[in-house]
Protein backbone atom coordinates (compact mmCIF):
# COMPACT_ATOMS: atom_id res chain seq x y z
CA UNK A 1 0.00 0.00 0.00
CA UNK A 2 3.04 2.79 0.48
CA UNK A 3 4.46 1.87 -2.40
CA UNK A 4 1.09 2.25 -4.17
CA UNK A 5 0.69 5.78 -2.66
CA UNK A 6 4.67 6.31 -3.52
CA UNK A 7 4.27 5.84 -6.98
CA UNK A 8 1.09 7.63 -7.53
CA UNK A 9 2.89 10.40 -5.81
CA UNK A 10 5.60 10.40 -7.93
CA UNK A 11 3.27 10.14 -10.77
CA UNK A 12 1.19 13.28 -10.32
CA UNK A 13 4.45 15.23 -9.26
CA UNK A 14 5.61 13.77 -12.97
CA UNK A 15 2.42 15.13 -14.49
CA UNK A 16 2.33 18.61 -12.81
CA UNK A 17 6.08 19.50 -13.73
CA UNK A 18 5.45 18.51 -17.48
CA UNK A 19 1.81 20.25 -17.40
CA UNK A 20 3.53 23.60 -16.18
CA UNK A 21 6.48 23.04 -18.87
CA UNK A 22 4.32 23.22 -21.83
CA UNK A 23 6.07 26.49 -24.27
CA UNK A 24 2.75 28.94 -25.18
CA UNK A 25 1.95 28.80 -28.87
CA UNK A 26 3.04 32.61 -28.77
CA UNK A 27 6.70 31.81 -27.45
CA UNK A 28 6.84 29.07 -30.86
CA UNK A 29 5.95 31.38 -33.13
CA UNK A 30 8.33 33.93 -31.99
CA UNK A 31 11.30 31.55 -32.33
CA UNK A 32 12.95 33.05 -35.66
CA UNK A 33 13.99 36.32 -37.27
CA UNK A 34 12.02 39.19 -37.86
CA UNK A 35 12.24 41.89 -39.60
CA UNK A 36 10.03 45.48 -39.74
CA UNK A 37 7.72 45.86 -42.41
CA UNK A 38 5.69 49.22 -41.24
CA UNK A 39 6.35 51.41 -38.56
CA UNK A 40 3.28 53.60 -37.38
CA UNK A 41 2.43 55.53 -34.67
CA UNK A 42 -0.17 53.54 -32.24
CA UNK A 43 -3.38 54.72 -30.88
CA UNK A 44 -2.56 55.19 -27.21
CA UNK A 45 -5.38 56.56 -24.58
CA UNK A 46 -3.35 56.72 -21.24
CA UNK A 47 -0.69 58.47 -22.87
CA UNK A 48 -1.78 62.17 -23.44
CA UNK A 49 0.74 64.41 -23.41
CA UNK A 50 0.48 67.89 -23.42
CA UNK A 51 1.69 69.42 -26.85
CA UNK A 52 3.18 72.99 -27.37
CA UNK A 53 0.60 75.62 -27.86
CA UNK A 54 -1.96 73.49 -26.74
CA UNK A 55 -2.46 74.88 -23.13
CA UNK A 56 -5.89 76.82 -23.08
CA UNK A 57 -7.74 74.64 -25.19
CA UNK A 58 -11.01 73.01 -24.07
CA UNK A 59 -12.57 69.70 -24.73
CA UNK A 60 -15.81 70.36 -23.50
CA UNK A 61 -18.03 73.89 -22.96
CA UNK A 62 -17.78 73.68 -19.25
CA UNK A 63 -14.62 75.60 -19.46
CA UNK A 64 -12.18 72.89 -18.48
CA UNK A 65 -8.96 73.08 -19.69
CA UNK A 66 -7.45 70.16 -21.23
CA UNK A 67 -5.58 69.50 -24.04
CA UNK A 68 -6.75 67.55 -26.97
CA UNK A 69 -5.79 64.97 -27.19
CA UNK A 70 -4.37 63.63 -30.97
CA UNK A 71 -3.70 67.39 -32.02
CA UNK A 72 -1.65 68.27 -34.87
CA UNK A 73 0.88 69.52 -32.83
CA UNK A 74 1.14 66.22 -30.80
CA UNK A 75 1.07 64.27 -34.10
CA UNK A 76 4.10 66.08 -35.22
CA UNK A 77 6.41 65.74 -32.00
CA UNK A 78 5.81 62.29 -31.55
CA UNK A 79 6.89 61.73 -35.54
CA UNK A 80 9.78 63.87 -34.76
CA UNK A 81 10.69 61.06 -31.83
CA UNK A 82 9.92 58.54 -33.82
CA UNK A 83 12.29 59.94 -36.28
CA UNK A 84 15.06 60.41 -34.58
CA UNK A 85 14.89 56.97 -32.38
CA UNK A 86 13.10 54.16 -34.43
CA UNK A 87 13.22 54.54 -37.87
CA UNK A 88 16.59 52.56 -37.94
CA UNK A 89 14.76 49.67 -36.79
CA UNK A 90 13.10 49.27 -40.20
CA UNK A 91 16.77 48.54 -41.24
CA UNK A 92 17.39 46.11 -38.03
CA UNK A 93 16.56 42.53 -37.85
CA UNK A 94 15.79 40.13 -34.43
CA UNK A 95 17.08 37.40 -34.22
CA UNK A 96 14.82 35.31 -30.95
CA UNK A 97 16.10 31.78 -30.05
CA UNK A 98 14.61 29.41 -27.70
CA UNK A 99 17.01 29.69 -24.83
CA UNK A 100 15.42 33.24 -24.24
CA UNK A 101 18.14 35.45 -25.64
CA UNK A 102 17.58 37.81 -28.84
CA UNK A 103 19.87 39.13 -31.32
CA UNK A 104 19.31 42.65 -32.89
CA UNK A 105 21.45 43.45 -36.08
CA UNK A 106 21.19 47.15 -36.02
CA UNK A 107 23.56 48.88 -39.03
CA UNK A 108 26.42 46.81 -38.29
CA UNK A 109 26.15 46.48 -34.56
CA UNK A 110 24.88 43.71 -32.97
CA UNK A 111 22.91 43.97 -29.41
CA UNK A 112 22.20 40.89 -27.09
CA UNK A 113 19.20 40.78 -24.81
CA UNK A 114 17.12 38.31 -22.83
CA UNK A 115 13.53 37.85 -23.61
CA UNK A 116 10.31 36.97 -22.02
CA UNK A 117 6.73 36.76 -22.94
CA UNK A 118 3.79 37.67 -19.66
CA UNK A 119 0.37 38.35 -19.43
CA UNK A 120 -0.65 34.85 -21.02
CA UNK A 121 2.16 35.40 -23.82
CA UNK A 122 0.59 38.65 -24.71
CA UNK A 123 3.06 40.95 -23.83
CA UNK A 124 7.25 40.67 -24.76
CA UNK A 125 9.56 42.05 -22.08
CA UNK A 126 13.14 42.60 -23.63
CA UNK A 127 16.58 43.53 -21.77
CA UNK A 128 19.76 44.31 -23.53
CA UNK A 129 22.10 42.15 -21.31
CA UNK A 130 24.78 45.69 -22.40
CA UNK A 131 23.21 48.50 -20.48
CA UNK A 132 20.01 47.45 -19.18
CA UNK A 133 17.93 48.45 -20.99
CA UNK A 134 14.15 47.78 -21.14
CA UNK A 135 11.40 47.48 -23.76
CA UNK A 136 7.70 46.15 -23.35
CA UNK A 137 6.02 45.05 -27.02
CA UNK A 138 2.58 44.38 -26.72
CA UNK A 139 1.32 41.51 -29.58
CA UNK A 140 -1.92 42.43 -30.94
CA UNK A 141 -1.34 39.42 -33.54
CA UNK A 142 1.48 36.58 -34.12
CA UNK A 143 1.51 33.74 -36.41
CA UNK A 144 4.17 31.85 -37.90
CA UNK A 145 4.92 34.74 -41.12
CA UNK A 146 3.99 37.55 -39.57
CA UNK A 147 3.50 39.39 -36.31
CA UNK A 148 1.60 42.91 -35.17
CA UNK A 149 2.93 44.59 -31.78
CA UNK A 150 3.04 48.06 -29.86
CA UNK A 151 6.07 49.17 -28.51
CA UNK A 152 5.44 51.50 -25.80
CA UNK A 153 7.14 54.78 -24.83
CA UNK A 154 6.53 57.48 -21.70
CA UNK A 155 4.61 59.81 -24.68
CA UNK A 156 3.79 57.79 -27.36
CA UNK A 157 3.45 53.87 -28.83
CA UNK A 158 4.89 52.37 -32.04
CA UNK A 159 2.23 50.32 -34.04
CA UNK A 160 5.04 47.73 -36.24
CA UNK A 161 4.51 45.02 -38.71
CA UNK A 162 6.77 41.91 -38.76
CA UNK A 163 7.60 39.73 -41.12
CA UNK A 164 9.62 36.31 -40.19
CA UNK A 165 12.36 35.88 -42.27
CA UNK A 166 14.11 32.88 -41.15
CA UNK A 167 12.50 29.80 -38.81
Amino acid sequence: MKRLLTLCFAFTVAFLISSCATIHPNQKYLIGTWKPEKLELAHMPNHQTPAAGSQGKTNSGAGETKPLAGTAEQTTIDKKQISKSKLADLRSSMTFNADKTVIKEDLGKTIHATWKLKNHGTRLLTSDKGTGEKSTFDILYINDTSAVVIESFPSFGLKITYKKVKK
